[in-house]
């Protein structure tokens, strides 16, 4: 847990000490009844439902070896958060025609924008199942699947870190 200058950890989703595959909330002083399957517990179909926004403690992402002003205490490894994402007709179809005339394909560059922030949510959940609250060195990875969906990796190295 991220604790705040007095010792207390800060309110915010944590593993569950009871049930090692949820998370549980902490209020900053107590744990509530409201709980949630860890990502990597969601099954298939909930892997893939709309965008779920990280909600848990602040997790640093940078994509730095280091933090100026902290310092490095523990490594966790390397996490990542992945997501696919397939483009729809209609995105297709407008991207075709701007081929065409040029300029840029907003359809798809929200596709993107949309697809690199979920996937750094994942990250960020997956940084804080193995304890940790900053991932260094973060970095996307891309890719098509059968030229109908697009890939997006966000992947670091998780690490707890403590201020200078």
């Amino acid at each position: 847990m991220t604790e705040t200058p007095s010792g207390q950890p800060i309110a915010g989703w944590y593993p569950d000490p009871s049930v090692p595959t949820q998370l549980r909330w902490w209020d900053g002083a107590a744990w509530s009844d409201q709980t949630q399957p860890m990502l990597s517990e969601q099954a298939p179909g909930e892997i893939a439902a709309a965008v779920g926004r990280y909600n848990g403690p602040p997790i640093l992402i940078v994509t730095t070896n280091d933090l100026p002003g902290y310092r490095i205490t523990e490594v966790h490894g390397e996490v990542f958060g992945i997501t696919v994402r397939a483009r729809n007709a209609f995105s297709n179809l407008g991207a075709s025609f701007r081929t065409m005339v040029g300029g840029e394909a907003k359809g798809y560059t929200k596709l993107l924008a949309d697809t690199r922030l979920e996937a750094i949510d994942r990250l960020r959940a997956s940084a804080q199942q193995v304890g940790a609250n900053a991932v260094v060195a973060m970095r996307f990875d891309t890719g098509d699947i059968a030229d109908m969906m697009n890939e997006v990796a966000a992947y670091g190295t998780a690490v707890t870190v403590e201020r200078i």
